[in-house]
């Protein structure tokens, strides 16, 4: 095919199984090499497996661009928001490599 649509493929699988799931259809995209669009209101899935993402609100799009883009320069609040919960995430992942008190890296 040259396109697969996937449309919330992984919202009813464990977090063990999402993770290992994404991994297999990134692998899959990038060994047939075929556009892939991926519907999901999970933003880590979408900032972790796209190239390129289009936020909708309302039906309208609110923004293009590559995930760091996204989180960088988030077009405007809702945007934002929604990059929001990410943002979050890498802050607790990354908190043991600095020092609370100087805020320098460990």
């Amino acid at each position: 095919p040259q396109v697969f649509l996937f449309d919330e493929p992984l919202s009813n699988l464990d977090a063990k199984l999402r993770v290992q799931m994404r991994g297999e259809i990134k692998a899959l995209h990038q060994r047939l090499g075929t556009t892939t669009i991926y519907v999901t209101h999970d933003q880590i899935e979408a900032m972790t497996m796209a190239d390129k993402i289009v936020v909708l609100h309302d039906g309208l799009v609110e923004q293009i661009g590559a995930p760091l883009d996204l989180y960088d320069q988030p077009a405007n609040l809702f945007v934002a928001g929604f990059i929001a919960q990410v943002r979050i995430e890498v802050d607790r992942a990354c908190a043991h490599l600095f020092d609370a008190k100087t805020g320098r890296r460990m």
